[in-house]
């Protein structure tokens, strides 16, 4: 029965085409607009997620002195993470990087040193972080030479008089090209560095850089002045466990275990959580303004519905007169008010999934489309048909037999 209400609802809007698009415009706008808006705040929620904490697999662990006071997790973390800011501690030892790397999971651990200077390049002067570069530095962080060579291409007596850059130098203070900085000398602490290299940003934590040898480092600063240690977990191992059992190692090497200080892992979750808040409340401010749009679209419609049945008077009453109920009326009509909001919630949902794909290909991110917002564009417009096609269904259905067949 469903069925031939739907194919004389089909019939009846293809008999108004005109009248029935620009019914649809309003809907497919604002399922549109709702749909984008919401999928925006996944992306953005993504992105700063990332942005904190890197995307290379690689975890920071920090010594704090108190492990149960969240706030200054959170401080140490955010020291490290945002380019491996924070004081230098004599509390790691480069020893226990072997151990790190014995652990079941860990590809990797390295201990980061780095400092921030007054760097000067030709005539321009400006502050960058001076990391130290040991031998698995690249490989750690996964850089990729855009130009030049890395330290390992040079013998070892030379390195010490070498420096590496990233990209982010270039495009943020010099302004040229990654093979015309190849040669320039860099000023460090009144010592000279050649630019051996110029390196992408594969973490956009890293921020602008300058990595120097580590017998250079530390003959330009105190040995062993680590701000934390780094450990990079193996692809298809759980991140948060096998990073967790570096700490527990490193606690039980330094018998920390039972003492409030000791080494803990990066905790940006209560930053990312009042970040990703802000985002969603945004997003939902927005949504409920685009769903104003959508409330107009489906007043609109009604409108539309309530022409209807004064142009279908007499067809009404026909039908009315040979034995239809007043419940038959009323569902047709509401199933014509759900089958137009829905056919706009379709093409609405899919414009929006066709902007969010072109977003991900423009800013290179993979992230499946939210099915439980398609659902849900789809559900809230069939509702927008009920609700907005009860009335005028309502008043099809309470016509007078009588005058309604006289009617013109």
């Amino acid at each position: 029965m469903i069925f031939e209400y739907i194919k004389l609802s089909v019939r009846e809007l293809l008999n108004n085409k005109l009248r029935s698009f620009l019914s649809l415009i309003g809907i497919v706008i604002g399922v549109a607009v709702v749909f984008i808006i919401f999928s925006i705040s996944d992306i953005a929620n993504v992105a700063i997620t990332n942005q904190i904490t890197g995307t290379n697999g690689s975890v920071n662990i920090n010594y704090v002195k108190d492990r149960t006071d969240k706030f200054e997790v959170l401080n140490q973390s955010m020291n490290s993470n945002f380019g491996g800011m924070g004081s230098k501690q004599y509390v790691f030892d480069l020893n226990d990087l072997e151990d790190l790397k014995q652990i079941k999971g860990v590809e990797d651990a390295l201990a980061v040193a780095t400092a921030y200077e007054n760097v000067k390049v030709n005539r321009d002067t400006f502050q960058v972080a001076i990391r130290s570069a040991p031998e698995n530095f690249m490989d750690f962080y996964e850089f990729k030479m855009v130009a030049g060579n890395s330290f390992d291409a040079y013998p070892k007596d030379e390195r010490i008089n070498l420096a590496i850059i990233n990209d982010k130098i270039l495009d943020d203070y010099l302004q040229i090209p990654a093979e015309q900085a190849i040669g320039q000398k860099i000023k460090i602490k009144n010592r000279l560095f050649t630019i051996a290299g110029v390196t992408n940003t594969p973490n956009q934590n890293l921020g602008t850089m300058i990595a120097i040898d580590q017998e250079a480092y530390d003959l330009m600063y105190s040995k062993g002045t680590i701000q934390y240690l780094s450990v990079k977990v193996k692809p298809g191992e759980d991140l948060e466990t096998t990073s967790q059992l570096a700490v527990d190692k490193l606690n039980e090497i330094h018998g920390y275990q039972n003492t409030k200080n000791g080494y803990a892992l990066e905790d940006l979750s209560f930053f990312i959580q009042q970040v990703t808040q802000v985002t969603g409340i945004l997003s939902l401010v927005m949504g409920i303004i685009a769903s104003i749009s959508l409330l107009v679209a489906g007043i609109g419609v009604m409108n539309i519905m309530l022409v209807s049945v004064v142009e279908r008077t007499r067809e009404i009453g026909v039908k009315r007169a040979i034995g239809a109920s007043k419940s038959a009326i009323r569902i047709q009509f509401i199933v014509e008010s759900c089958l137009l909001t829905l056919i706009g919630g379709i093409i609405g949902v899919t414009i929006g999934i066709g902007v969010i794909k072109i977003a991900l290909m423009v800013l290179n991110m993979q992230l499946p489309i939210n099915g439980s917002y398609v659902a849900f564009a789809l559900v809230f417009s069939i509702t927008l048909g009920i609700l907005f096609g009860y009335l005028p269904s309502k008043r099809a259905a309470n016509l007078n037999i009588i005058e309604a067949i006289q009617s013109e």
